[in-house]
């Protein structure tokens, strides 16, 4: 269930864009992303988020708590 500490161990990094001048002569993909090794502390980092829904996936008033998807995120990171 990915690493109970890793949200304090782990600052969190996004993939990097292509530049929006080098985008728009192609039709590739725009977004660099990360290594598999920060694929799995960012997976890590997940675990202890403060956020307990992530699991739920419900619909509460119109808006939705945790994954609109319904995937078991902790489950999902291990896979990652």
């Amino acid at each position: 269930m990915g690493k109970p500490t890793g949200f304090m161990e782990f600052d969190r990094k996004l993939s990097t864009q292509v530049p929006a001048y080098e985008r728009i002569q192609n039709f590739n993909e725009f977004h660099i992303p990360l290594s598999r090794e920060e694929q799995r502390n960012q997976g890590a980092r997940c675990m202890e988020c403060g956020v307990p829904f992530c699991q739920s996936g419900m619909t509460l008033g119109g808006m939705t708590s945790g994954c609109p998807l319904h995937n078991l995120i902790p489950e999902w990171n291990d896979l990652v």
